[in-house]
């Protein structure tokens, strides 16, 4: 299976396009795991929100520092998700606007970009707006861009993404080009491949 489809979904409804960066766009993710047994933490651990319950001044400002490095080296050697620009190219042509949603930090999401090529007018960090799950960089893009959610689309690789797209109340895709998880059943519009996610939009153009 390379795509498919969970809801009826309307093309012709997208008024406007938010991505995730890492693992998405970009294969720039960062040693997740890794990360988490530097820091003690269990598989799974939410890494953001346990940074932000950490109360001792010491531990956090350790912890900051640790996470970023992870953060910094991943987007360093970011490359193009396959098929990701030819996503982007598509919405330019047809005149959407773009915009990109992450959790990373601004420093490490401006290499990444760099690294691709990439001019994006709307980026938004976890500097910006809560952090996803929360709906908050969603509806600050929608604001700015006075769109409805409703009329948004919003592409991600992981379950983040999908509940801040239920959060926010927008279509979603996800890019999941391995193995399928339990929770891709919460999309749209779930796609392995985004050459068939192309040729999909193409056919209700």
């Amino acid at each position: 299976m390379s795509i498919r489809v969970n809801t009826h979904f309307d093309f012709s409804h997208i008024q406007g396009v938010i991505f995730d960066l890492d693992g998405t766009l970009a294969d720039s993710n960062p040693d997740f795991e890794g990360l988490r047994r530097e820091l003690g933490l269990k598989s799974g651990t939410d890494i953001l929100a346990h940074m932000e319950s950490i109360t001792d001044p010491v531990l956090a400002s350790k912890t900051k520092e640790i996470v970023t490095r992870y953060e910094l080296e991943s987007s360093r050697s970011a490359t193009w998700v396959a098929g990701a620009e030819q996503l982007v190219a598509l919405f330019k042509r047809l005149n959407l606007p773009q915009a990109i949603l992450t959790r990373n930090i601004p420093q490490a999401a401006g290499i990444t970009l760099a690294n691709l090529g990439l001019e994006m007018d709307l980026v938004l960090t976890r500097f910006d707006a809560k952090a996803k799950p929360h709906p908050e960089g969603v509806e600050l893009i929608c604001e700015q861009w006075r769109l409805e959610p409703a009329n948004i689309l919003f592409i991600g690789d992981y379950l983040y993404d999908l509940q801040t797209a239920r959060n926010a109340g927008t279509k979603s895709v996800l890019y999941s080009p391995d193995l399928i998880p339990d929770y891709a059943s919460q999309a749209d519009i779930v796609c392995q491949c985004y050459t068939a996610l192309i040729q999909h939009f193409n056919t209700q153009i």
